[in-house]
């Protein structure tokens, strides 16, 4: 049994281990993940690109962290956590966070909220808002969705205006608690919603190899969503405008999340769970199995090399390959890692840690 970041209970553990194509998400999500890293270090698009390429890139990489999120909704809920146990995995989160933080010094601070504290937090509240609201038959995440874009439209400045550092920012107990709720990097407002959409898929009851039920709900949010997409793709480009970009001023921003980018990004979910849910991908399980040790020992090596662009005077092309080369190379390393190595890893340390509680 493995434990696996942000799905990880025993007991959660004991209903999924079997079920291929959860694996092979997690696998997905954790190598989004660590191309989007790789690519914040070697910087590889270093001015705006409005290329078709760019937008598949990117697009990609903006769909790594709200997948990650919603993986985390889908399988807390499922779980059977006393309270002593999930503050015991909160202060695990909390804790791996900031040594994360302090391996990759270039691109964090030491005390930096990110998406282990996002989701050392869903870890405290979601199961009992989760359950409490569908005990008393409310949607969560239509209600809460719809409360959220409207205080995102009403009052914008509630998610920061400010540059990357002021996001990253650990200056005082203040500043932390702000980008931790609401102006960080991955903040619990507006993030909660790819948290209650992974719930909501969880609490659905669906069958073992059809985690997310095919049915008309399912099949018209996606036309819906990618309906949003294409029709705000050509705006864009009849207004000759961004249509999407980490932080300047474009339709679809990720710093901070607005409302366009959470429906664009939930398309994105959907479709990628749809994709790995029929084909399942096996050769992405292993990566999945081990994903928590992936995402913690994969910022070691990008902060060893982060100068190499500079050192080696790489272009657009070499960036972008090298970027590529590292995230695939997870695949066979994880594979390798199971077979040579299988109980030396993240997972199998906080299961016997939990054990003993």
């Amino acid at each position: 049994m493995r434990w696996n970041m942000s799905w990880g209970t025993d007991d959660t553990m004991s209903q999924t281990k079997h079920i291929t194509h959860i694996d092979s998400l997690r696998g997905a999500a954790v190598l989004l993940m660590v191309m989007v890293h790789a690519a914040a270090t070697w910087n590889p698009f270093q001015v705006t690109q409005m290329s078709l390429l760019a937008y598949i890139v990117s697009g990609l990489g903006g769909l790594a962290a709200p997948l990650f999120v919603t993986l985390f909704g889908w399988g807390i809920v499922r779980s059977q956590l006393t309270m002593k146990a999930r503050i015991f995995q909160a202060l695990f989160l909390f804790t791996a966070q900031i040594l994360v933080n302090i391996t990759s010094p270039h691109l964090f601070n030491p005390f930096t909220p990110g998406v282990l504290s996002l989701m050392g937090l869903l870890t405290l509240i979601l199961p009992l808002f989760a359950t409490r609201m569908k005990a008393l038959n409310i949607q969560p995440l239509a209600i809460t969705t719809t409360l959220i874009f409207t205080i995102q439209i009403l009052f914008p400045e509630i998610q920061g205006v400010g540059e990357w550092s002021d996001r990253v920012s650990d200056d005082s107990v203040y500043v932390i608690g702000s980008n931790l709720f609401f102006t960080g990097t991955y903040p619990l407002f507006p993030w909660i919603v790819f948290a209650l959409l992974g719930a909501t898929i969880s609490l659905a009851n669906s069958e073992p190899n059809q985690t997310l039920q095919q049915n008309r709900f399912t099949k018209s949010a996606l036309i819906a969503g990618l309906v949003f997409c294409l029709a705000t793709f050509v705006y864009s480009n009849i207004e000759n405008a961004l249509w999407a970009h980490p932080t300047e001023d474009a339709y679809l921003t990720f710093f901070p999340a607005n409302p366009a980018f959470i429906l664009a990004a939930t398309t994105g979910v959907l479709l990628i769970w749809t994709f790995i849910q029929r084909y399942e991908l096996p050769f992405l399980s292993s990566t999945g199995q081990i994903s928590l040790t992936i995402y913690l020992v994969h910022f070691i090596p990008l902060s060893l090399m982060n100068d190499f662009e500079t050192i080696h005077q790489w272009g657009l092309e070499t960036s972008a390959v090298a970027v590529l080369l590292y995230t695939l190379a997870w695949i066979p390393v994880s594979a390798l890692w199971l077979k040579q190595w299988p109980h030396v890893n993240f997972e199998t340390i906080l299961k016997r840690i939990r054990k003993s509680l």
